[in-house]
């Protein structure tokens, strides 16, 4: 079954349209406010993170054939995780949604999205906490949930990456701080759970989003006294013309 199809079917669950209305919430209200020329999306499934942004020109990229993905209005475009079809510096907005899940080399596309991206441009991640409350089901072969999370990424290891490049984290946000059931009656029935787990185990959502930002430094002045006068370019050095014109 392929990826699509997989997150198709989950996300037709109780437990998978929680997450997305969850998800899309997040993804309008921090978008918004994000300008530049052009945006690209990467997803496994049909969702559109960029709704509510202003961008112009939005791009939705894909790591294989899937048909479910595609509208007539989607400007979709099927491509390799290790060598994305774009110049450098050329992207002013990647999102990235539970993407890094579906790759057994998920440092290669943070380099490639590090190269596209233009200096002080926006990268969003959401992706799976390996250490959420939805953990302990991925030990029994993706029970509930669309990947068995061998390819989760927790939020240290990701940090180390971002500190490998030119990425800076500024923002995130933990998400689904509930159990990861498909019982909307049960789930509804411990509503009051997910308050105080938020409050007291803030990092322990199923989910975290990050805002990062590519950095760009500056060339710096290692010396102060780079530009002082040295003694071989003092007064002494240099003879005066009128000292010159009393020896003739």
């Amino acid at each position: 079954m392929s990826t699509e199809n997989i997150w198709k079917i989950w996300l037709n669950s109780s437990l998978g349209q929680r997450l997305l209305a969850e998800e899309k919430v997040w993804f309008d209200k921090n978008l918004e406010d994000i300008f530049g020329y052009h945006a690209v999306q990467i997803c496994p499934y049909k969702f559109n993170s960029l709704n509510n942004n202003r961008i112009t020109y939005k791009y939705k990229f894909s790591f294989e054939l899937c048909e479910g993905l595609i509208d007539e209005h989607d400007n979709l475009f099927t491509v390799a995780p290790d060598s994305l079809p774009l110049p450098s510096d050329s992207v002013d907005l990647f999102v990235l949604v539970h993407i890094f899940e579906t790759l057994n080399e998920p440092h290669a596309l943070l380099r490639e999205v590090d190269r596209i991206l233009r200096p002080e441009g926006k990268l969003i991640i959401c992706s799976f906490n390996p250490y959420g409350l939805w953990a302990i089901n991925r030990y029994f072969n993706g029970v509930n949930l669309p990947l068995n999370g061998k390819n989760w990424i927790s939020l240290a290891r990701f940090k180390d990456w971002c500190k490998l490049l030119d990425l800076q984290i500024i923002g995130g946000e933990f998400l689904a701080f509930y159990p990861a059931m498909n019982s909307k009656k049960w789930q509804n029935k411990i509503a009051w759970f997910q308050n105080i787990i938020q409050r007291w185990l803030p990092t322990t959502g199923a989910v975290y989003c990050l805002t990062i930002i590519k950095r760009r430094e500056g060339m710096k002045l290692l010396r102060s006294d780079v530009w002082r006068s040295k003694t071989k370019f003092g007064k002494k050095t240099v003879p005066s013309v009128s000292t010159s014109s009393e020896r003739t």
